[in-house]
């Protein structure tokens, strides 16, 4: 299934370049945010709700080049009970869009768990909540690079 979701930063793309050049470190700080192994990360993601949250390994690739902009690979799946919950494989995109503006694009794909049930399951509920997780993701980390804080 595809999920998709962009916003925009006030600050210049060089300035959300050099920002998310630090998140590794930052992320340490990020809602009880683990490191394992350097490039291993764990945190919370679920929608702003905050009703359903789980935990997730979360993998952030080195940035390349496109045509669309500056693309990080990034991944996260579920610690624990890893087979209830799906896998998401996506691109953050930063791209310019004015002196003082930057767009952040997260597209990204996952496979719902369990099967063909999950899939039914996914229609009917389980999008909605893929959406809401990668909306509130993207906007934490749009807040955070805005207010050049750590990402708490």
């Amino acid at each position: 299934m595809f999920v998709s979701y962009q916003t925009q930063v006030s600050l210049p793309m060089a300035e959300v370049e050099n920002r998310l050049a630090d998140l590794r470190s930052l992320l340490g700080s990020w809602a009880d945010v683990a490191y394992r192994d350097g490039e291993e990360l764990r945190t919370r993601v679920g929608p702003s709700s905050g009703t359903f949250a789980k935990e997730v390994q979360l993998e952030i690739g080195v940035a390349e080049i496109h045509r669309a902009g500056l693309v990080y690979p990034i991944s996260w799946y579920a610690t624990g009970a890893g087979v209830l919950f799906p896998r998401l494989s996506a691109d953050l995109t930063v791209s310019h869009v004015g002196h003082e503006q930057t767009r952040l694009r997260l597209e990204g794909t996952y496979e719902p768990p369990l099967g063909p049930l999950g899939k039914v399951v996914d229609r009917v509920l389980l999008r909605k909540v893929a959406d809401a997780t990668v909306k509130a993701w993207i906007d934490r980390l749009a807040d955070a690079l805005a207010a050049d804080r750590s990402l708490k």
